[in-house]
């Protein structure tokens, strides 16, 4: 809506701008560019603005050119449908390359290709509406993304968190997990959420170059991200290494009683883990004592099973798969 506002905003001053203060005859350029350039952040305003203005130059030259060689109007029309189409493929004009044929037919439409003081209105107008609409994205409110980005880096720090969690719940019950398949589609969930919350940091990092309202601590944020990036596929790991002990035609097995009960509070404070490493500079103290009690456990639960005979192979071996997963979790969030 802020945007929205924004861009009727810039197309009312653009078009004043034009008519009242430069009294340009024909003025449907400037607040055309003007609203363009309100685009979802300042630096992108910026970058449209440059190839809004080339394919306006490019439309203005390829009409005139036509309109001196092709002396028939309808045929000149065709030619610089043709031309300004193909031209407009070219990478340096970005998206704004659509618009050189548009505006080469609009030109030769209006008789304006033929008159060179008119031509230069068109590019004069142009240039007016870019910076009416890079002013006014640039000082009234420029987006930030800052929300969307805290908002999914904590839904991700959630959804791998509560994973953790209730695979925890799940050991520390008499019976083995009724759906063990359950944890390994909650952590292709979680995939799934690590991409949007890649593209939210993506562009709350752009919205802070050339922002007024640049925030502190992008870098913090956008390694937390990362890190819970590089740990996901380790938690699903560890569901899958659950799942696995659970299934009777598995090689692995189904840990007795007290290994379960060690492994849960191992994921509990894994969990805990997860949740710190997104909580900011404050909890960095107890990020640091959380991670040592992780390691201290897996330390643990590795000298159980070298010096437990009891269990059979495919025991050790099943938690074995979830120890070593664990232990990268905690390399990467550590990181």
């Amino acid at each position: 809506m802020i945007q929205a506002l924004k861009a009727a905003l810039a197309c009312v001053l653009a078009w004043f701008a034009a008519t009242h203060v430069f009294s340009l005859p024909q003025p449907f350029l400037a607040p055309y560019a003007a609203v363009f350039m309100i685009q979802s952040t300042v630096y992108r305003s910026i970058r449209v603005s440059v190839q809004q203005l080339a394919a306006v130059s490019a439309a203005v030259l390829i009409s005139f050119v036509v309109v001196q060689i092709v002396p028939d109007r309808i045929v000149a029309l065709g030619v610089v449908t043709a031309v300004g189409l193909l031209v407009g493929r070219l990478s340096v004009f970005g998206d704004s390359g659509r618009w050189v044929g548009v505006t080469a037919v609009l030109l030769l439409t209006m008789n304006v290709a033929t008159q060179d003081v008119l031509l230069v209105d068109r590019l004069v107008e142009t240039a007016l509406g870019a910076v009416v609409g890079i002013v006014v994205n640039a000082l009234i409110l420029p987006p930030t993304y800052a929300i969307w980005a805290r908002t999914a880096t904590a839904e991700l720090a959630d959804e791998l968190r509560d994973v953790l969690a209730g695979l925890a719940s799940a050991l520390r019950k008499e019976d083995a997990p009724g759906d063990p398949h359950h944890w390994v589609r909650r952590c292709e969930h979680a995939e799934r959420i690590v991409i949007d919350a890649e593209d939210a940091v993506r562009w709350s990092r752009e919205a802070d170059r050339m922002n007024l309202r640049r925030r502190r601590g992008r870098r913090a944020e956008t390694r937390g991200v990362r890190n819970l990036r590089d740990a996901s596929p380790h938690v699903r790991q560890i569901a899958e290494a659950l799942r696995s002990s659970v299934d009777p035609h598995e090689l692995f097995r189904y840990p007795e009683r007290e290994v379960r009960a060690a492994l849960a509070a191992l994921f509990d404070e894994l969990a805990e883990v997860v949740r710190l490493s997104v909580a900011g500079q404050v909890e960095r103290d107890a990020f640091g004592q959380a991670v040592a009690d992780c390691r201290r456990r897996i330390v643990e639960l590795e000298e159980r099973l070298s010096t437990t005979p009891a269990g059979s192979p495919g025991v050790v071996h099943g938690v074995s798969g979830m120890l070593l997963p664990a232990q990268h979790v905690l390399r990467d969030l550590a990181g």
